[in-house]
Order: structure tokens, then C-alpha cells, then sequence
């Protein structure tokens, strides 16, 4: 927590505690908000953190001044550890939902539903690029699959994306993405969503002739461990075979994958199958990895969870 004091983030929601690369295997912990609002959400995933959660809360509070933490203990993993899966307020109560600022935007989230903790703290870096090379490169039609609550379709539209479409499963998270969009001031006009599953909406786009400037690929974890790498191979490369052929020449590709399975050089040769598929190339702008509150340590090499690579479209 002392080195995500000296990090220059520009943002009201931070991630505290990391797990193994704090020394606290199986303990994560975001703040949200500032102020009287502020809430902590935290996971207890091990048995070692679950024996000392009471300790742990406590000296968590105390250390950010924070008065409310609410506790998401609801992934599956705690299964491996004989835990069931707990939520609630820990610590304090009050309203679930939260507002935070990213960059310049306003955003907010509910650390009650929203996934994880809430928030997809660990894109905050990689969304300001998106909306910096979107004004760099004067990108207008931006495609955003996976969107979530809009953190990228955001991020696009304040870089002066003409037309932002996102995509989502969810219904509920495309509702924040319009609230979103309207929260920061935006034009509704300029942003579209539509409920769907992504791998038939990039199909019928193909098959409908539409061409884009910029796409996002954020998908779900395809392989939580090695086993499964082969078969989420697969279904990388068919999204990333999509999504280039779907893209304008020089038009702009943030590709990511949060597989703890998947490792950087093998989603590197994945995103290149595709592109052989695909019959384009590529120059690969920036490979992208986790906001700098999400640390990798030289011993836990294995923290490196989330990798991405950002391919402009050759002509």
C-alpha cells in the first residue's frame, strides 16, 4: 500500500492489495470513491486470509481512513480452499453503488453486482491510450466487444471517436455504458449498444460489409489455467481473425487477454495466426499489460495475468 501511495494514478478508484505480489496470497483489495463516499471491496480467497479477515479489515480501515468495506468473496476459487462463498458488508453499510473518476471521466459501479470487485480497475492505463491514439490518429467509428459498463467506449468517445459501438451479453451493463455516456456529457447519438454475443455480431458484421477505424477485444478469462489453454486458443483466434478483417487499413486493434493459461508470447503467436488467417499484417504499436496498482514481482511471475497488444492494420 506504501508504493501505491507514490504511484501517479489519475483516479478515485485504486487497487490496494494484490495478492501474492503484496505478500498477502489470496487477499485483494480496491478502493473506490474519495472522500466520506469512499468504500473498500476486498476478496478473501485463501484460507489464510479468511482466518485473519477480521484483523485484516480492521487494519485495512485504518490505514485509508475509510470507514466502509465491503466484501466480495464470491468467486469459485474459495472452493479449492473449503471456504463458501461469502458477500456483505464487512465493515459499515450503505449504499453498494459507487462513483469514481478516471482521467477526466466520471464513472460509477456497485461493489455488490459488479464484477470482481466492482470495476475493471486493472484497464485504467490501457483505456487513456485508447482515447489518446483515437485523437492521434483521428479514429471515428470505434467498435468495443466486451464492453462491460463502457470504460473503453468512454475512453474512445473523449478522444473524439464520431460513433462508439458496444457490445456485451449483458444487459445490465449496457444500461451503465448509455449512463455512462450520458454522465460525461456525451451525445447518445454517438454511441450504440447492443446486446449480443460478440463471436455472431462480429459474423454478421463481416457478412454485412461494415468496416471499422479502432476495436476492442476485452474478453472473459477463455483459460483459468493451462489445461484449457489449446481449446481458448481457439477461440482467441477466431475473434482476432474477426476483428482484423473487420477493421479499416490502419485502422487500430487493442487485443487482450486476461488467461492466467494464456502467457504474452503465446498470445502473441495466437493474435499472428489470426492475421495469417485473416490474409492482413500488422505493426504491433504497444504491448499493453496491467494498471501499475496490478504489480508483477520478480517471484511471482505468474501475476502477470493480464497482456494485450495494440496492432495497427497494415494497408
Amino acid at each position: 500500500m506504501a508504493l501505491r501511495a507514490r504511484l501517479p494514478i489519475s483516479s478515485s478508484g485504486m487497487r490496494l492489495v494484490h495478492g501474492e505480489a503484496d505478500g498477502l496470497p489470496g487477499l485483494i483489495v480496491d478502493r473506490y470513491g474519495s472522500g466520506a463516499d469512499a468504500a473498500l471491496c476486498a476478496q478473501f480467497l485463501s484460507a489464510g486470509a479468511e482466518r485473519w479477515k477480521p484483523v485484516l479489515a480492521d487494519l485495512l480501515l485504518q490505514a485509508t481512513g475509510c470507514t466502509r468495506l465491503y466484501e466480495r468473496s464470491d468467486a469459485s476459487v474459495r472452493a479449492l480452499e473449503g471456504l463458501p462463498e461469502t458477500t456483505g458488508w464487512l465493515r459499515g453499510e450503505g449504499a453498494t453503488e459507487v462513483a469514481i473518476t478516471e482521467h477526466d471521466w466520471r464513472l460509477t459501479l456497485d461493489v455488490a453486482s459488479g464484477h470482481k470487485t466492482g470495476f475493471y480497475l486493472d484497464q485504467r492505463d490501457n483505456r487513456a491510450l485508447l482515447g489518446r491514439w483515437v485523437r492521434h490518429y483521428g479514429l471515428q467509428d470505434v467498435l468495443n466487444c466486451y464492453c462491460y459498463t463502457g470504460g473503453f467506449t468512454v475512453a474512445a468517445l473523449a478522444g473524439g471517436a464520431a460513433r462508439v459501438t458496444s457490445v456485451d451479453s449483458s444487459g445490465p451493463a449496457l444500461q451503465r455504458v448509455a449512463a455512462h455516456v450520458a454522465l460525461n456529457g456525451f451525445d447518445a447519438a454517438r454511441s450504440q449498444t447492443h446486446d449480443a454475443d460478440v463471436n455472431q455480431f462480429l459474423r454478421e458484421a463481416l457478412q454485412a460489409g461494415r468496416r471499422f477505424d479502432a476495436i476492442v477485444l476485452d474478453p472473459p478469462k477463455f483459460a483459468p489455467t493451462a489445461a484449457h489453454a489449446e481449446r481458448a486458443a481457439r477461440a482467441y483466434k477466431d475473434i482476432n481473425r474477426l476483428a482484423l478483417m473487420l477493421l479499416q487499413p490502419g485502422g487500430l486493434l487493442l487485443s487482450f487477454s486476461c488467461s492466467g493459461g494464456i502467457g504474452a508470447e503465446l498470445f502473441h503467436k495466437i493474435v499472428a495466426g489470426a492475421a495469417i488467417d485473416a490474409g492482413v499484417n500488422g505493426a504491433i504499436l504497444q504491448r499493453l499489460e496491467a494498471s501499475s496498482d496490478h504489480p508483477t514481482t520478480l517471484m511471482f511471475p505468474e501475476g502477470e495475468y493480464l497482456k494485450g497488444l495494440a496492432v495497427l492494420k497494415q494497408a
